[in-house]
């Protein structure tokens, strides 16, 4: 009781301090909208969706933002079509027919918090290049893809659903058997809600189709403890951070309503009933800043050995770090692939796996490692635009990784620029490893080496 009345004594002195510190934001891109991304009626074909959002989008971003203001030159209209729900149709439609081998699969992709279906867009992209036969699809959260000020607003409900739409779009397709969810972050998280609202009995096929899900950078839980003040802070503070969004993918200022509606959902997630009855293929980096790895790590191990469940495991920079994980029986299973930082590829100039990296592909013409955009918030602060400017510039002297304070502490920057790893550099095995995954013949253990 006493630590109990300590922590509400401490958090009600740093709500009264919020108070006294709480202002409105005048740049309208921290306001709210009233045009957020929406959630359309379950009648609505995938493809008004899609072509609304992208309309709505742009016009918002014209009326708020005006032309371009984007690193790497980007126009509204490209910033707009990069935000934006989409979808792949199947190819070679005479190969392709309903209740072939060829035309069963269905891809429903789901972005995390703050970002927008562009994270994904690789792996789409892949997908349909291994299953021209295979209809793929990426939803838009409400609350993203506009402006950052429409954050304040949304509500963890609003994704829910949408994730429902999703998924219930693809029962209006002849031939899709087998449906595939592939969340990113915030996105596994609510692809597990989805899954426990719509339980079904293990080893039988689901009514909608689900045969598998893959979670990437799965968010069981915030790295951070402190995630459970957002919702106390909410009411009196609107920023966690505020940035300049230059990026034209996804915000990059921070509201504590996100955090907040964040908490909320991925707080029950550890619970026995929260365990996916699918099979489950999930790829961590136990260098995660942004959720805890651990936490996911064990929801994996909790899981058993139901069929196919696979882990791919990008190990930490600190061995101190790793052998505690090895010596943790609650973290300890089988069917766990690890992966090491040293395994990386010179040219990528990666130290460590990103929370940020795991969906895009090296080669991306946006975050790849000689893309338009280079995540240096870093030195993003202001009163650092020169260096700013140099680690987006600086080819020669940069270097991808997670977490700067980490890197240092590991002497692991060498006076080189740090840009927080926005490419994924084992990205080519990770796709190899979805593709077994999804092809149910082909054996998971080929990968376990």
């Amino acid at each position: 009781m006493k630590f109990q009345s300590m922590i509400s004594s401490s958090v009600l002195s740093l709500l009264a301090l919020l108070l006294l510190s709480a202002c409105g934001s005048p740049e309208k891109y921290l306001q709210p909208t009233g045009k957020s991304a929406f959630v359309p009626a379950q009648e609505m074909n995938f493809s008004t969706y899609v072509e609304e959002s992208r309309r709505n989008i742009e016009e918002v971003l014209k009326t708020v933002r005006g032309e371009g203001g984007y690193l790497g030159g980007y126009s509204t209209a490209e910033a707009a079509a990069m935000r934006s729900p989409f979808q792949l149709m199947p190819s070679g439609q005479q190969q392709c027919q309903p209740g072939t081998a060829k035309g069963q699969r269905g891809f429903l992709l789901v972005h995390g918090l703050t970002d927008s279906p562009y994270l994904l867009r690789n792996i789409a992209d892949s997908l349909h290049k291994a299953y021209p036969c295979g209809l793929i699809r990426a939803v838009l959260l409400p609350g993203h893809g506009t402006v950052v000020g429409d954050t304040l607003t949304m509500k963890k409900n609003q994704w829910k659903e949408i994730v429902e739409y999703g998924v219930k779009s693809f029962q209006k397709e002849e031939g899709i058997t087998e449906l595939y969810l592939i969340g990113f972050s915030t996105g596994t998280s609510l692809i597990l809600d989805y899954l426990k609202t719509h339980p079904s009995p293990i080893q039988e096929r689901r009514d909608d189709a689900i045969a598998g899900v893959v979670f990437l950078s799965a968010a069981v839980k915030a790295k951070t403890d402190l995630a459970f003040l957002a919702p106390w802070i909410r009411p009196f503070k609107d920023w966690e951070s505020i940035f300049a969004e230059r990026d034209a993918a996804r915000y990059e200022s921070f509201s504590f309503n996100a955090v907040a509606e964040f908490y909320s959902l991925t707080k029950p997630l550890d619970e026995p009933a929260y365990l996916p009855h699918v099979p489950m293929l999930m790829a961590l980096s136990a260098d995660d800043a942004t959720i805890d790895a651990q936490a996911a790590r064990k929801l994996f191990c909790s899981a058993g050995k139901l069929q196919r469940n696979t882990l791919i495991w990008y190990s930490s920079l600190d061995p101190q770090i790793n052998t505690e994980i090895r010596n943790d029986p609650t973290l300890s299973c089988g069917n766990i692939i690890e992966r090491t930082p040293s395994s990386f590829a010179p040219q990528y100039k990666t130290l460590n796996m990103a929370h940020t990296a795991l969906p895009v592909a090296p080669d991306d013409e946006h975050y790849g490692v000689n893309g338009r955009y280079h995540h240096c918030k870093e030195y993003d602060l202001g009163k650092t635009e020169v260096a700013f400017k140099a680690c987006q510039q600086d080819d020669a002297a940069a270097v991808y990784g997670e977490n700067k304070k980490l890197l240092e502490s590991e002497r692991k920057l060498d006076q080189k620029y740090f840009r927080r790893g926005t490419f994924n550099p084992d990205y080519e095995y990770m796709m190899q490893a979805i593709f077994c995954f999804v092809d149910q013949s082909c054996p998971m253990e080929t990968l376990i080496r």
